[in-house]
């Protein structure tokens, strides 16, 4: 059994896997408002796409934290959804990447 390795890394390459931290957001409290961020989420994707914005295939999703008085809503991504995120967004997340085994 191999244990995962993780290096934290500014760059990423199309087929590799990384994972990073963003926050967690729900519906505006105010008409009209901002969404309001309620905890945040680890994300774990193979990268498809490095062109802007980064298309990415989610492999998981964990809750990190939930704000006191947030809702436990259910998490908006599940694993198998192809999303798309600013390669900026991931790099500010501590962005890691898996090593791989040769």
């Amino acid at each position: 059994m191999t244990k995962e390795q993780w290096i934290p890394s500014s760059t990423f390459a199309v087929s590799e896997t990384i994972r990073w931290r963003e926050p967690l957001w729900d519906k505006p409290s105010k008409p009209r408002g901002k969404p309001d961020k309620i905890g945040e989420q680890a994300i774990v994707a193979k990268v498809i796409s490095i062109e802007e914005p980064v298309e990415l295939e989610v492999i998981s999703v964990k809750r990190l934290s939930l704000m006191d008085g947030a809702n436990d809503t259910p998490l908006k991504i599940q694993k198998g959804d192809k999303i798309r995120r600013k390669a900026a967004s991931i790099k500010s997340g501590e962005c890691q990447k898996l090593l791989q085994e040769v």
